[in-house]
């Protein structure tokens, strides 16, 4: 048995929507990374699991213990969502400390800890400025400190970077990782960026429509993605050739002004950031879309040129 299992959940909300015999299985200290398009079911599964809402089916076991009908109070979760909900009019330190006040901490207790856990994510010198004083960084921090400090038995974050630009969200993200490590802390992680997704990783899972389709270790599914959905979502290209369709990533086809084993036109291209992007016609209905080096001078950016491409890596994809 893992130490969080989530077994065959199954919530049906008005309107329509379900979350469908949802099954994961994580070990303690790993972080498993939720990817899936809006309107998936990510939120609506952190909510099962911390409380929120309560299955119609199946179960939440954490570290042995069946939780599924706990109140959210007594489970011990903690939740970091998107606006991370810091009390506007409290210090740094206020907010850290008021879980443990609610918890009647004694005093003496709530600064030890709370000195513990500033020294960890380096926010001791914000720790008496309001919320509004402090960077967006540091608020991500003070938001972690605040669910750390109670020494969850499960860290719940829906998509809690998305607010920050990609310079912070990277530090923010490797402070995130290195913590999970050194505390051994277990972490179900929510993001639309793929990157995130599968730096933070050590299982991955994939949900479309209330699903969880697919969960592996990162590396494994994003180079061996199976199914076109899937692929496509992790940005693959999906080409048809005959009754047989293959997925190749931008960055692995190689554009040749006259050999290949495809022919397409350019419809468009541009330069973006650390590579050009050329977006190809090449009949169908079909796009192809590649990502040449900047190391490499572009052969064209002429709309309407017929260009050859070849591929360094493709995987065969079945169906849907």
């Amino acid at each position: 048995m893992g130490y969080v299992e989530i077994r065959n959940l199954t919530r049906k909300y008005s309107g329509g929507f379900t979350l469908l015999n949802i099954n994961i299985s994580m070990n303690k200290g790993e972080i498993f990374t939720l990817m899936g398009p809006s309107g998936s079911g990510k939120t609506s599964l952190l909510r099962n699991i911390c409380g929120l809402d309560i299955p119609d089916t199946g179960s939440v076991m954490v570290n042995g213990s069946d939780i599924t009908h706990i109140p959210v109070e007594r489970r011990n979760i903690g939740l970091i969502f998107q606006d991370l909900a810091l009390f506007p009019h409290l210090t740094a330190y206020e907010n850290i400390a008021y879980g443990l006040k609610a918890r009647r901490t004694p005093e003496t207790r709530v600064r030890e800890s709370i000195r513990e856990i500033a020294s960890l994510l380096n926010i001791e010198h914000v720790l008496d400025r309001i919320p509004d004083r402090i960077s967006g960084g540091e608020r991500q921090r003070v938001a972690l400190a605040r669910s750390l400090v109670l020494s969850p038995d499960l860290l719940l974050m829906d998509e809690p970077l998305s607010s920050l630009d990609p310079e912070l969200r990277a530090d923010i993200r490797t402070q995130i990782k290195r913590i999970s490590k050194m505390l051994g802390l277990t972490i179900i992680y929510v993001t639309h960026e793929r990157e995130e997704a599968l730096y933070l990783g050590d299982k991955m899972g994939i949900i479309f429509n209330g699903s969880v389709i697919r969960i592996e270790e990162p590396r494994t599914l994003f180079e061996d993605p199976v199914s076109e959905r899937v692929a496509r979502f992790l940005g693959y290209n999906i080409i048809r050739q005959g009754r047989e369709k293959i997925g190749v990533l931008p960055s692995q086809v190689r554009i040749s002004p006259d050999k290949g084993t495809l022919s397409g036109k350019i419809i468009a291209s541009g330069f973006e950031g650390d590579h050009y992007r050329i977006d190809i016609d090449i009949g169908d209905g079909q796009i192809v879309q590649v990502f040449q080096p900047n190391s490499q001078v572009p052969l064209s950016e002429k709309s309407g040129e017929t260009v050859y491409m070849n591929f360094e890596r493709s995987v065969k994809i079945g169906s849907p």
